[in-house]
């Protein structure tokens, strides 16, 4: 097991990828804060980390909301009395609609659960990473951002994050903060599986790796990317897709 002493915040952790991905960052020795705006599936992530021997605690919020979320860090700086120096941002909500109808209502509800409220959680917890001298923010895209039929809203949500992120990192890195983006593809959590089997088996013959990838695979990615290994790269955004964004020509 890597060792890592610091405290990491996952939001959205109570969900497919975030339960994954609090797992692997407990195993890899992070005290881990499991952020949802669901009570239930916090509680229930952080009970199956604490069984298997790691250190977790849940915390409530909607991270859309910028007080919130300043309300989020001052309680993990008083719970743990250090900053957090990793951030993970996985939450989000998801309203598809082709372009003759998206509402306004679910266009402005999709950018702020993706991209206003990474920008709430990398505000708030820079300034204790700046304090601490290091840091490792990973942000969430999707290979959506690259453009997708009836996902106008997500697509859009998605781009900005990847911009944000860019942004981030140039500001960031000389306090020894890194700030990278995952930018999964298609993968086997209750988003697409809860869709029909014929979407499902549609969407995997696009896949040049034949398959959905799992949450763990992006745990993993997540758990590279924290680590002292990825010292040295910012601004980046990595794709685990299985090769689905290269492979229009198959």
């Amino acid at each position: 097991m890597t060792v890592h002493s610091g405290v990491a915040v996952v939001t959205g952790g109570g969900g497919g990828l975030g339960a994954a991905t609090c797992r692997r960052l407990a195993s890899d020795g992070w005290r881990v804060v499991v952020v949802d705006i669901a009570e239930d599936g916090a509680a229930a992530v952080v009970d199956a980390i604490v069984a298997d021997g790691g250190v977790a605690v849940p915390a409530i919020c909607d991270i859309s909301e910028p007080r919130r979320v300043k309300d989020l860090q001052d309680q993990v700086q008083a719970a743990w009395g250090e900053p957090a120096t990793a951030l993970v941002n996985l939450a989000g909500a998801v309203r598809n609609a082709v372009l003759s109808k998206v509402t306004d209502d679910d266009f402005d509800l999709v950018l702020r659960t993706h991209l206003y409220a990474t920008m709430h959680t990398v505000r708030a917890f820079a300034p204790g990473m700046k304090a601490a001298g290091r840091g490792r923010i990973v942000n969430t895209s999707s290979v959506a951002a690259r453009g997708v039929v009836a996902g106008l809203s997500y697509s859009s949500a998605k781009g900005g994050i990847e911009g944000l992120t860019r942004s981030a990192a140039v500001e960031l890195a000389r306090n020894a903060i890194t700030v990278n983006c995952i930018e999964p593809g298609v993968i086997a959590t209750g988003m697409f599986l809860g869709t029909p089997a014929d979407f499902q088996d549609a969407q995997v013959a696009q896949i040049p790796a034949g398959r959905p990838g799992q949450p763990e695979e992006i745990a993993a990615a997540v758990s590279f990317l924290v680590s002292p290994d990825a010292g040295y790269i910012t601004g980046q955004t990595l794709t685990v897709c299985g090769g689905l964004s290269v492979g229009a020509l198959r």
